[in-house]
């Protein structure tokens, strides 16, 4: 579909042989939208999705794509909810921002504290502030008040947890705030100082249940339901990662790597959740999905929506140490021994785009966006030059936005109208 360079390494070599085969195929029709800015783009975008789903479309039969999903992913979401419809993210998830992870991580720490003497008390604070629980008696997280009340008496003091038992037990504080605190502290002591693998388990699982029980929501309420799917993932992230973290933990105490240490523990967690974060996503029929090209491959669905296509996005500005000059003469000159880094070069970009293009069985929509936010021009992406499009008027666009109901020509051309008979 489009020319390229000719330097790839052996596994573009492949995925360029499996793209010219679907390219074989007749072509799927591309329509072309422009918007001024991003977010007018993003607003084309989810309309033309809603246009669609609004035809009897359904949204599993709908994916938005582009080179880069982080930078549409605020615009398309505030879309989103303007047209009262529900976007699944696929993005590499930030488990280690999520709140499950945070309390679990939060727990460790103030472990970590304890088992070396004075916990400070910001320490201390941190996991019920992330929705800390109680093992037994009430069914809910202290509110904020009961939690500042304590730290801003105490603020910027270190103890043990002993006297942290006596500095509560002695307080004028009110009584059902007191037994709250008395029962997180007596929990606490009750942890041991140098956890076997079977304490992971039986010290932070437990944590993560009753925050399930007591803070995750069933539906999004006044949340985006990206938001929610983040906490989701976050919270079935966190309980594998804790897996993985105990295994870890007993083969290192088996062969005497480590000593019984909550600071081991908390160091296995993190590594794991920055090696392996995991995808964000939100599995249901009622979501359109938006996905990075790369995760197009292989998948088939008939309305593909690319977005983004514009030159130095798609395909990105190759960006590299070594000078241009240079690059280009180890591009074009056959050095025995030299190859040129696949960085240099827009072969994968162009790759990502062919393979959203063949995703499409139905139509393919793309989209760009033609000045940046300080007004400045953004050109089309060098791949569309090689694609044959109809672009949407501008009236059609703008009829679009402000009512998607109807499809768009000549998006319509390619969808299945009913007709009367008579």
């Amino acid at each position: 579909m489009n020319a390229r360079n000719d330097t790839h390494s052996d596994t573009e070599d492949v995925a360029s042989s499996e793209s010219a085969v679907a390219s074989d195929t007749t072509p799927t029709p591309t329509v072309e939208l422009v918007g001024r800015t991003r977010q007018e783009e993003a607003r084309l975008a989810v309309a033309t999705a809603t246009s669609l789903v609004e035809q009897g479309v359904s949204p599993s039969d709908i994916v938005i794509t582009t080179a880069d999903v982080d930078r549409y992913e605020d615009a398309l979401t505030r879309a989103t909810a303007r047209y009262g419809h529900t976007l699944a993210v696929w993005t590499p998830l930030k488990v280690k921002r999520t709140v499950p992870y945070e309390l679990i991580d939060a727990t460790l720490r103030l472990l970590v504290e304890r088992a070396q003497g004075a916990v400070n008390i910001q320490t201390l604070t941190e996991p019920l502030f992330l929705g800390w629980v109680p093992v037994t008696g009430r069914l809910e997280p202290l509110v904020p008040a009961a939690i500042n009340e304590i730290g801003r008496g105490h603020a910027g003091t270190d103890q043990p947890i002993d006297e942290w038992q006596a500095t509560i037990a002695a307080g004028d504080i009110e009584h059902e705030t007191k037994q709250d605190w008395m029962a997180y502290l007596n929990w606490i002591a009750a942890q041991p100082d140098a956890p076997t693998s079977k304490d992971i388990a039986e010290t932070l699982n437990p944590v993560l249940e009753r925050y399930d029980d007591a803070c995750l929501p069933e539906n999004p309420g006044q949340r985006a339901v990206s938001e929610l799917a983040a906490t989701l993932r976050g919270f079935e992230r966190t309980t594998e990662l804790l897996r993985m973290t105990r295994r870890r933990y007993t083969r290192w105490l088996a062969t005497s790597r480590t000593d019984k240490q909550w600071g081991v523990v908390r160091n296995l967690l993190e590594s794991f959740a920055t090696t392996v974060p995991g995808k964000r996503e939100l599995p249901t029929a009622a979501a359109i999905d938006v996905k990075e090209a790369n995760d197009l491959w292989a998948l088939s669905v008939p309305y593909v929506i690319a977005i983004g296509l514009v030159a130095e996005e798609w395909p990105t500005t190759p960006a590299s140490p070594v000078p241009s000059a240079a690059r280009t003469v180890i591009e074009t000159t056959d050095i025995d021994g030299v190859r040129p880094h696949s960085a240099w070069t827009t072969a994968r970009a162009c790759d990502q785009f062919e393979v959203a293009s063949n995703t499409a069985t139905k139509v393919f929509v793309v989209t760009r966006h033609t000045t940046d936010a300080n007004g400045v021009e953004k050109r089309p992406s060098p791949f569309l030059e090689h694609v044959e499009t109809t672009r949407v008027s501008k009236a059609a666009q703008q009829r679009l936005i402000t009512e998607p109901s109807v499809i768009p020509e000549p998006l319509s051309d390619y969808f299945p109208m009913e007709t009367d008979d008579e």
